[in-house]
């Protein structure tokens, strides 16, 4: 089964840090994504999901596919704003091939709000956001920050990065912790996270056809952490995602 959770977090991410349309304008698109996941029993092959794309960018608010904002300041060189996405931090036992697994409790999705703030420069781009629970689902908080540099031409821009996610105590708990009547339902050892500190490297790739259209690739490599990682729902050290699609701009 495709882990849609994970995928769709990551799009998250990605539509809060970057914009696929220019001010006071609409784009459209499609795109599928790719993803290794690190869950048990969840199989990699296969593992692909068409994502409809509808981005809208004005001076003052944003739309970016699963998240929206307003900009409570919006210059060249600094954005800070207020944003709500959907956060799909789900799991669904039934997903799951492992027996132990299809035993556990079901994560519900939830709504994060918060904000977040870029600074540009030429050396590079400094990216941070801060995100929290406003469901009561978790309970908990996200903090992303990073630091990129784009190469760019008329027609063309990639952009590597590096960064680095902290989910707080209760986050961890709700996605990978186990409770003790999860522990004896399923036989899975209990388990409760704390906070962790998650390493990642960035791709982004542009490239203009031309006016209307264009293409785009995004890709992530995360290192997950002791706390992730020792988790008995969890069989990988690391998890993975790329993204890659079509945008027609009007």
């Amino acid at each position: 089964m495709i882990n849609k959770a994970k995928i769709l977090a990551t799009v998250v991410t990605f539509c809060l840090s970057s914009s696929l349309a220019y001010a006071g304008q609409w784009s459209i698109g499609a795109s599928v994504l790719a993803e290794a996941s690190p869950y048990k029993g969840v199989k990699n092959k296969d593992k692909v999901l068409f994502v409809p794309m509808v981005n809208y960018e004005s001076d003052n608010f944003y739309f970016h596919t699963l998240a929206a904002g307003y900009y409570l300041w919006n210059q060249p060189k600094d954005q800070l704003s207020l944003d709500v996405y959907y956060y799909p931090q789900n799991f669904r036992p039934k997903d799951s091939e492992d027996k132990q697994m299809k035993k556990l409790d079901r994560r519900d999705d939830t709504m994060m709000g918060g904000f977040s703030y870029r600074h540009i420069e030429d050396w590079g781009t400094l990216r941070s956001s801060f995100a929290a629970d406003t469901l009561s689902k978790s309970k908990g908080i996200r903090i992303d920050l990073a630091y990129l540099y784009e190469f760019k031409s008329d027609d063309w821009s990639l952009q590597p990065g590096v960064g680095v996610v902290w989910n707080s105590k209760k986050q961890n708990r709700y996605e990978y912790g186990i409770e003790g009547n999860e522990s004896r339902r399923s036989g899975l050892e209990k388990y409760t996270p704390d906070d962790s500190w998650t390493p990642y490297v960035e791709l982004s790739a542009n490239y203009k056809f031309n006016q209307e259209w264009s293409a785009f690739m995004m890709g992530r490599v995360e290192r997950l952490p002791s706390e992730i990682k020792d988790s008995p729902m969890v069989n990988k050290s690391y998890s993975s995602i790329v993204w890659t699609g079509v945008t027609y701009s009007f």
